[in-house]
């Protein structure tokens, strides 16, 4: 037996050997790919598009008229463009385009025109190609272009082509937008070009390459040639001053870095002092430090452009899986299924490497398909020979299937690996594919540290997350994973980077460290609120502080408030102020509750607590119909001690704390309980998205950011119910009108600036506290109901024993919501464009043109 075993080790090196030396082969024959492959056109091109190249030769050459009006635009101009984007502070410039190209009427372009037209679909492209492109640079996009149909006309032997596109946009009081004509680039296009620029209502006070031949107020004629032209506009209004009165002092950096002071102290409290006396820990602050300070200075670094990503993608995992695996206990609990499953999943990207190897011919084909075969069934064999002793067939099977897909991996990231380094091209989606992927395993351990466990179902979200944060879907969809032209590489991200705009790699990722930071606290809310006695914790306290000061942290830097190229979420007051609600609210006098440890404790608190609410209406009852029943006579005053003193010695044996059952937890854990007011939260602010509009972004942290408001408010709802039994007051809608008002001074405070701006009207600023007041009270009060009827449901009595519908008093606090909800409604359909720039804090304005 010794024998055997030892032939099946030398068995087993030597196919590895062989596999290894199969990946070696092909990398040593790879080459760069530095020229397309050409393939069949999905379509014969079309007349539109060789126009120029045809040989024709016209009796008269064609002549080309663009006449350019600039105007202001009216509310016809902007009837179409979303009431949102509008912002009457600034000014709306309606650009009119006019194309008139006079051919021959025996010129071809007519006839093609006629036959096969370029309306709709390649419009654009048609007149850029033969008329020349009219951009128009700064302030925001209102509407699209729009390009009407081509209209001709002939008369005798000339024919007229008119050619009408439309500009919309919107541009600040002080700004000056630009024009540029660029010239035709298709062969055999028009050279010279007669243009009128009409503006009554601008001034072109700058024309690059222009030599006019008529100018006067509201109009320059000049003819352009081959080079492109660039004007600058000032409305007829607009004057510079001489200077400009600098403010002496700002609160936004103070207001940032007492935040930023606030936000640090509370993360160091919030990990807890055991969390600091753990070696581990402290190593992790300090590689994590390092990697920190080194990513820091590589974004300065121009000459080291590698350094940033390798930092990032690479030493950051490796820091966070060693971590991990001292931090959690046990291993891992992965099957021989579960790593057969990732190796499939891999294989299937790695066939899209090997795939883009073979049409692009990095590797000769007979040399790829002999080496991937070879390297494959030599890993699976020497997995056989190596697992021989295990005697167990089915777990051999499994060994050689994962070892054989990890070749054909290997292998393809090799020959990844050779094209990235060569010089040549490269699926341009690889690299944001690995670089998802290895950005995934910080994803992966932190998930693990945080609920103290390995999940199979953290690990598919973290990968799922990742690629969503290095690649949108339409970015992944429109660049093309393994199709695209090795000449055909997806444009740059721009810089410097600017939320809102598509984000290099790096700085994505280190975004996406933030949010994972935030969601890792979360997740620590999760695992430490299984218990009642997390509601004391201050490390607890200060996580949900944390998570609080985050979200109302402002998602998109002011414009001309950002210090920083990179515009991170500016520190803005509303997450102080939010600060000092949360502590507020947690911090009132609290009476001794008796905190049930089941549900059956709940259930016999709340009995006695409704039987002593029995007792005080009787004996109300007692005292206000006692005065008329002996007068009449019904009952004598002995009956009336007797009745009195029955209904004392009850009271006085009943437990004085009953009431506070309804101050209680339900006995119900803390993470329990936040997660149930969350979501009803959610469901009562959801539709106030109407009005607030739906997240947007070109990216997942864009796209996150912008969506902080549809939870920042049910976050107060997650302190509700996490905290509920330190939450101020003993009953539900008492406590929920003092969550009301911490959440109703933290929700105001983000409008300070318009409520006390002397240009936004009075009934305006009225509707936007009527909107904001009514959505914190509708949310609030309807918590605090749910509340109420949540505790009796776990009690199992009926909510009527509460909340009777034939007691008026009981129908005040329900009614008062109804009332809210349809105040809200009303002032919602009466805002107008002021109100709802207000409420959307501008973002429509500050999009950028594409």
């Amino acid at each position: 037996m010794l024998g055997v075993g030892w032939l099946r080790k030398i068995v087993g090196y030597a196919l590895a050997a062989l596999s290894i030396g199969a990946i070696v082969w092909c990398v040593v024959e790879a080459r760069p790919v530095t020229t397309a492959v050409p393939r069949p056109a999905p379509h014969s091109p079309s007349l539109l598009e060789t126009y120029g190249l045809q040989e024709h030769t016209p009796r008269t050459p064609p002549e080309l008229v663009t006449e350019i009006r600039v105007t202001d635009a009216t509310d016809a101009d902007l009837s179409a463009v979303p009431q949102g984007k509008i912002d009457e502070r600034l000014r709306q410039l309606k650009i009119v385009v006019e194309h008139r190209l006079v051919l021959d009427s025996t010129d071809p372009q007519a006839a093609i025109l006629r036959s096969e037209g370029a309306f709709p679909d390649d419009i654009q492209g048609f007149t850029d190609r033969q008329l020349g492109a009219v951009k128009a640079e700064g302030g925001a996009v209102l509407a699209p272009t729009t390009r009407l149909a081509p209209v001709l006309s002939t008369s005798g032997e000339r024919t007229t082509i008119r050619f009408t596109l439309t500009l919309l946009r919107q541009i600040g009081q002080d700004e000056l937008p630009t024009l540029d004509l660029l010239p035709p680039t298709a062969p055999g296009a028009v050279s010279e070009r007669e243009i009128a620029v009409i503006s009554p209502q601008w001034v072109v006070f700058r024309a690059d390459r222009v030599t006019p031949e008529r100018e006067e107020a509201g109009r320059l004629d000049f003819t352009a040639h081959a080079s492109p032209v660039r004007l600058q506009l000032a409305h007829k209004t607009y004057g510079r001053p001489d200077a400009v009165p600098q403010d002496l002092f700002s609160w936004t950096p103070v207001l940032s870095v007492f935040t930023a002071i606030a936000l640090t102290v509370y993360m160091v409290r919030a990990l807890g002092p055991i969390w600091w006396r753990r070696r581990s820990n402290r190593e992790l602050v300090a590689g994590v430090g390092l990697c920190a300070v080194a990513l820091a200075a590589a974004m300065f670094m121009a000459d080291m452009p590698y350094l940033g990503p390798v930092i990032l993608f690479g030493a950051l995992p490796v820091l966070a899986l060693r971590h991990a695996r001292r931090v959690v206990p046990g291993p891992p609990p992965w099957s021989s299924m579960d790593a057969l499953l990732v190796t499939l999943i891999g294989v299937l990207v790695a066939s899209g490497m090997l795939t883009w190897s073979f049409i692009h011919g990095q590797v000769p084909p007979q040399t790829l398909v002999v080496g991937t075969v070879t390297a494959a069934l030599a890993a699976a064999g020497s997995a056989v020979a190596f697992g021989g002793d295990l005697g167990i067939p089915v777990l051999i099977a499994r060994m050689a299937g994962v070892t054989a897909g990890v070749a054909v991996g290997a292998l393809a990231l090799a020959l990844w690996v050779r094209a990235l380094m060569s010089g040549g091209y490269y699926p341009p989606d690889s690299v944001r594919l690995v670089l998802a992927l290895c950005w995934s395993l910080i994803a992966i351990s932190g998930a693990a540290v945080a609920t103290r466990s390995w999940s199979r179902t953290a690990i598919v979200v973290a990968v799922l997350g990742s690629l969503l944060l290095l690649g949108w879907p339409t970015e992944w969809l429109d660049t093309g994973s393994w199709s695209v032209q090795p000449d055909q590489q997806p444009p740059k991200s721009p810089l410097p980077p600017v939320l809102g705009q598509p984000l290099n790699e790096v700085t994505r990722g280190v975004l996406g460290l933030l949010l994972l930071t935030f969601v890792l606290f979360v997740l620590r809310l999760r695992r430490l609120g299984s218990e009642l006695s997390a509601m004391a914790d201050p490390a607890v306290q200060a996580t949900v502080l944390v998570c609080l000061m985050v979200l109302y942290l402002t998602p998109r830097a002011e414009a001309g408030s950002s210090v920083i190229d990179l515009p991170l979420p500016s520190l803005a007051i509303t997450s102080l102020v939010a600060w000092a609600a949360a502590g507020w609210l947690l911090s009132g006098p609290r009476p001794e509750i008796p905190e049930p440890a089941s549900r059956l404790e709940h259930r016999e608190l709340i009995r006695q607590a409704l039987h002593r609410r029995l007792l005080h209406v009787s004996e109300q009852e007692l005292y206000r119909l006692g005065r008329s029943r002996l007068g009449t006579g019904e009952i004598t005053m002995e009956d009336f001690e007797q009745q009195r003193l029955v209904l004392d010695e009850a009271l006085t044996r009943d437990p004085p704390h009953t009431e506070t059952a309804f101050a209680s937890s339900a006995g119900c854990s803390p993470w329990h309980n936040g997660l149930a007011a969350f979501v009803v939260s959610v469901l009562l602010s959801m539709p106030f998205a109407l009005i607030y509009g739906w997240p947007s972004g070109v990216e997942l942290t864009s796209w996150v950011f912008d969506s902080r408001f549809l939870v920042a408010l049910s976050a107060f709802g997650f302190v509700y119910g996490y905290f509920y039994p330190r939450i101020r007051g003993t009953q539900p809608v008492t406590k929920a009108l003092y969550l009301m008002s911490a959440a109703l001074v933290t929700e105001l405070s983000a409008y300070i600036p318009a409520l006390v701006d002397p240009d936004i009207g009075g009934w305006d600023k009225l509707q936007v506290l009527a909107i904001v007041v009514g959505q914190v009270a509708l949310v609030s009060i309807g918590l605090g109901l749910y509340w109420e009827w949540r505790i009796m449901y776990v009690a199992g009595e009926p909510w009527a024993r509460v909340r009777n519908i034939r007691s008026v008093r009981s129908l005040a606090t329900p009614v008062v919501a109804v009332v809210i909800a349809a105040g809200t409604a009303a002032a919602t359909s009466a805002a107008g464009n002021t109100v709802d720039r207000i409420l959307k804090g501008g973002s429509s304005t500050s999009q950028s043109p594409p």
